[in-house]
């Protein structure tokens, strides 16, 4: 997968506060290697982080929305979009 093809991918999700990439997802339905799956999710955590979202990875705890939550053993990662709340 190229690193335009990763920004595409991203760019039809990134209109949600909250973007979670699963198991199924990346090794099922985009058919990506193990190895494949890291270099993309590498590539995702970069980009959602230059877009404001603060990423998760299988395993973090964080809360959100007043909810303690885990990034499950199936998700391989979460990002959640970070409101700038300086006036």
């Amino acid at each position: 997968m190229t690193l335009e093809e990763v920004t595409n991918y991203i760019d039809r999700k990134v209109h949600r506060d909250e973007i979670i990439f699963t198991f199924y997802e990346i090794r099922v339905k985009l058919n990506l290697t193990e190895e494949d799956s890291k270099v993309f999710l590498s590539y995702c955590k970069t980009r959602l982080e230059n877009l404001g979202y603060k990423v998760y990875t299988t395993g973090d705890k964080f809360t959100y929305k007043d909810a303690h939550r885990t990034v499950e053993s199936n998700q391989l990662m979460i990002a959640i979009r970070q409101y700038n709340t300086k006036k």
